[in-house]
């Protein structure tokens, strides 16, 4: 494994991947189904510390959540 990093864009600065919280399953409102991280398409934003999702589309039937 190697060493990632994410730009914060609104910090402007690059954070180590492993002190940015992340969820690993949420469930889509259409699905109703438990949806992996992975299978989520989200744009993130961190401000202040904390991260914020507005809409999020599920990979699996391509309903855009939130």
């Amino acid at each position: 494994m190697g060493y990632v990093e994410v730009y914060m864009e609104n910090e402007d600065k690059w954070v180590d991947i492993n002190d940015v919280p992340f969820i690993e399953t949420v469930n889509c409102q259409l699905c109703n189904e438990p949806t992996q991280a992975s299978d989520i398409m989200a744009k993130i934003l961190i401000k202040d510390g904390q991260v914020s999702v507005g809409q999020w589309q599920c990979r699996k039937c391509h309903a855009v959540n939130g």
